[in-house]
């Protein structure tokens, strides 16, 4: 049986997005990014997950949330991407595959400036955006 998986969904939509696409490419990586990849690039994790229950059964419409974090050599590239990201995102419902999404809502957005793992590469630009994502599991 294939999982489910509201985090691919959501991925999906980023790279059938033509801002992001051109703001990215296709570098939207699930946790970690390969260590040789260019920036700027995208990462995105499960960050929480909440399941409702109903009279001892799961209601099957459970909220996850998802943290996104765009990656880039400047702070300009880094909001431009993100701002992309939010656009496509914030708002969204459908289905992707067999994944049926049904509502994504923005919940936090947070700029910050990091040293990536076994960069050899002075310390980037990056921002967070936590969406929440309603999704249907059964």
């Amino acid at each position: 049986m294939a999982l489910k998986s509201p985090e691919q969904a959501l991925r999906s939509v980023l790279l059938n997005d033509a801002t992001v696409s051109a703001a990215i490419g296709t570098k939207v990586f699930p946790v970690l990014a390969p260590a040789d990849v260019e920036l700027p690039f995208i990462t995105y994790r499960r960050a929480a997950i909440e399941r409702e229950q109903t009279l001892g059964l799961p209601m099957g419409v459970p909220r996850v949330t998802i943290d996104f974090v765009v990656y880039a050599l400047t702070y300009e590239a880094a909001r431009e991407a993100a701002d992309a990201v939010r656009l496509a995102l914030d708002g969204y419902s459908g289905t992707v595959d067999t994944v049926t999404v049904r509502q994504t809502s923005l919940e936090n957005e947070s700029d910050d400036f990091v040293t990536l793992a076994s960069a050899e590469m002075p310390p980037v630009y990056s921002v967070t955006l936590t969406f929440d994502c309603w999704w249907q599991e059964t």
